[in-house]
Formats: C-alpha cells, sequence, structure tokens
C-alpha cells in the first residue's frame, strides 16, 4: 500500500518519541525520530522494512532534508543507497562530504524541533529497480578528534574505521522504480560521477580543508541558506518532489491532513 508522504509524516509526528542529539533525516520520513543513533547503520531499527506503506521513487534528483539538533562544528554528512531489504549489505555512496553549517543562527536546541538547524541537497537516485531500499545518513563528529580533524591532519575514516564517534539516520522503506535489480547494481566509486562536486571546504580558522578521499573526514563547512550556496545548482534546485518546499514541516503537513 503506497500513502502520500504527507500522511506518512503525519504518522510520525504523533509517535511521542524524546530524542537525543544530534541528526536525523526530515524527507523521506526516518525510521526513528531518535536524533541520537551512534550504532550504525540504523541503530536498533537495522535491517526493520516492516512498515508497511511504501515511499516510492523514481531514479534521477531527488531533493531530501535533514535536520541537526546538536551543533557540532565542521562534522560532514554523507548519504548512502541501501541494499535491497538489507541494511548491511553493500551501500552505494550517493553523496559524501556534505560540508556542516558552522554559521547556523540560532543554533539548534535539543528537544526543540522548530529549532533544528535544516539541510536540503538534491541527490542523484541511480536506475536501479528496488523493492524495500533506504537512504543511509551518516555524521562523523569530527569536532571531537582534536588535531587530526584541521586541515593539516590526517582525519578519522567511516565507515568501520577511526572516527570513534558517528550519528546515524535511516528512511522507511523507498520503493525505487529503475531498471536494474539492486541486487545487481555495481555502485561506482564514491565521487566517481561527481566531478562537479567541491573537493575541498572550510576548514579550521577560515583555511581549506581537503574533501577529496572519500570516506576521511575532517571539520568541513561551508555557507548555507537551506540549501548548500557554494555547490553547483543541480544540488541546490527543487525537483518539484515530495520533499520540495522549504518551509513544509511535520506540524504543517499535520493542519494539511486536518484540512484535507
Amino acid at each position: 500500500m503506497k500513502l502520500p508522504l504527507y500522511v506518512l509524516m503525519a504518522t510520525v509526528a504523533t509517535e511521542q518519541i524524546f530524542v537525543s542529539a544530534h541528526a536525523r533525516w526530515k524527507c523521506p520520513v526516518p525510521r526513528s525520530e531518535d536524533t541520537g543513533i551512534k550504532s550504525g547503520p540504523c541503530g536498533d531499527e537495522t535491517n526493520n522494512f516492516d512498515f508497511g506503506d511504501i515511499i516510492e521513487v523514481k531514479p534521477g534528483p531527488l531533493r531530501v532534508t535533514f535536520e541537526e539538533s546538536v551543533h557540532h562544528t565542521g562534522a560532514p554528512f554523507r548519504i548512502s543507497l541501501s541494499g535491497d531489504g538489507s541494511d548491511d549489505d553493500e551501500s552505494c555512496v550517493l553523496l559524501d562530504h556534505i560540508p556542516h553549517n558552522d554559521d547556523a543562527h540560532p543554533r539548534p536546541r535539543l528537544y526543540e524541533p522548530s529549532t533544528y538547524t535544516a539541510y536540503a541537497v538534491t541527490i542523484d537516485i541511480p536506475d536501479v529497480y528496488c523493492e524495500r531500499c533506504s537512504l543511509h545518513l551518516a555524521n562523523p563528529m569530527t569536532d571531537k578528534i582534536g588535531d587530526r580533524g584541521g586541515p593539516d591532519g590526517i582525519g578519522c575514516t567511516d565507515p568501520d574505521g577511526t572516527c570513534f564517534s558517528v550519528y546515524h539516520s535511516c528512511t522507511r522503506p523507498i520503493r525505487v522504480t529503475g531498471s536494474v535489480p539492486r541486487s545487481e547494481y555495481q555502485c561506482p566509486p564514491v565521487g566517481g560521477s561527481l566531478s562537479d562536486w567541491p573537493k575541498e571546504w572550510t576548514g579550521d580558522d577560515g583555511r581549506a580543508v581537503d574533501a577529496s578521499v572519500p570516506g576521511t573526514y575532517r571539520r568541513e563547512s561551508a555557507a548555507w541558506d537551506y540549501t548548500l550556496t557554494d555547490a553547483p545548482m543541480r544540488y541546490r534546485q527543487d525537483d518539484d518532489g515530495m520533499c520540495g518546499a522549504a518551509d513544509e514541516s511535520i506540524e504543517s503537513l499535520m493542519d494539511e491532513v486536518t484540512s484535507g
């Protein structure tokens, strides 16, 4: 059964779950409202695809949104696509080294979702067929690695590497209506098809920091105005899809359901 996204978001909003720091999906809908999941890729919800209602997406551009509940200076993000019905299979990295918004004002306040720092970025969904996939969000805490996170530092690695503190969030199941079965799809090299994605961001003291090595992270930040102003337009564009409106909060969607 497929339901409109606003119904799914409203359903999630009615679940009274207390959350802790630090990042989570906003759209598509997360499996858990918790922003403090530190066991990847999905915490207690890993390999739980039994949600009944499936969000359907097609290959190509898809705007997604996520939010941060506690400010972590320079802590970047990574977005990946899971296997079909499995979070344990090799995931395909769709966008790596998404820089942090260090200039967010006001700063987010834990347990006050209306203050959370919102991010929107347009990713490219590959031409795969998948009955129950998920988007994975990872957020390595490079603010915690001292000099290693500076422009001259060695950084830390993730997944399964030296980044000892990483927060995770996973979307509810999505059906991708492409042509290549996910089990047969060969993930391209990370960043291989994204030659226009910047290879450096702003690091400590305003110095340039290398962001060219997949899975190796330092403190990386850039300018955001909900979308990433330092990125090429295709990563900022609104694809007119389910996550398109900047002010489309869960509360406003609930109002739409009620009034409809």
